[in-house]
């Protein structure tokens, strides 16, 4: 004779019928179902304006680097942090930045050539890691032509990957960009990554990227094709 805990235990323990068993779907995370594709895009932009910046090493006075810097047509030379430095040691580097206006490749000669000729004159100095930066002058409007051509491109992929599919392209659900323009006061330079700054051609590259949720409209769609 079973016990009453014996009879329950096989109540627990014997399996439902399948009509009476229990299905719980597993919840929704994120982002609804739909097609997600990411778009991309590079504008590049004629610059006006260039950065200069390097580091020297050497005991030299203020005043005859800042004039030599004019010379070679930097305009607005400054040496070391705000307020200016003076080379103190022939060990210390020291960084000298200034702007050109009215950038050419003639001008970015000129300056290498001057700084060439520079150091031939000063044998106890030596100047490294000279960079030349840029950002375009309205870079908000070059940044907001390579949006919309990403947001195309990912466009164009959504609706071919919903042909394929036999399914109708909805509304985009949800958007992620990535790229653009530099925060305000950074520069663009080959420390971005190959072809950001084009020396020769006096271009920078604005470049970006947009991810993008599209939803399926069942009302369109044929479903031709079982995936």
């Amino acid at each position: 004779m079973k016990t009453f805990a014996g009879l329950a235990a096989a109540l627990v323990l014997a399996p439902l019928p399948a009509a009476a068993q229990l299905r719980v779907a597993p919840p929704t995370v994120g982002i609804p179902p739909g097609i997600t594709v990411t778009g991309r895009a590079v504008v590049r932009a004629t610059v006006k304006t260039v950065q200069f910046t390097a580091m020297a090493r050497g005991a030299l006075d203020e005043a005859t680097v800042l004039s030599a810097l004019r010379t070679a047509g930097i305009e607005d030379p400054l040496i070391g942090p705000t307020g200016g430095q003076l080379f103190l040691s022939n060990n210390g580097p020291t960084t000298l930045r200034g702007t050109i206006h009215d950038v050419s490749r003639a001008k970015l000669d000129g300056i290498e050539r001057a700084a060439a000729a520079f150091i031939v004159a000063h044998p106890g100095v030596a100047l490294d890691n000279v960079q030349f930066t840029a950002r375009p002058d309205d870079c908000d409007a070059v940044e907001q032509g390579a949006r919309t051509a990403a947001l195309g491109d990912a466009h164009r992929k959504a609706q071919a990957i919903a042909g394929s599919a036999g399914v109708a392209l909805g509304e985009p659900l949800a958007v992620a960009e990535s790229g653009g323009c530099p925060l305000a006061g950074d520069q663009i330079g080959q420390q971005n990554g190959p072809g950001a700054f084009d020396l020769g051609a006096l271009t920078v590259s604005i470049a970006v990227t947009e991810t993008v949720t599209y939803a399926i409209d069942p009302a369109g769609s044929t479903r031709r094709h079982v995936l």
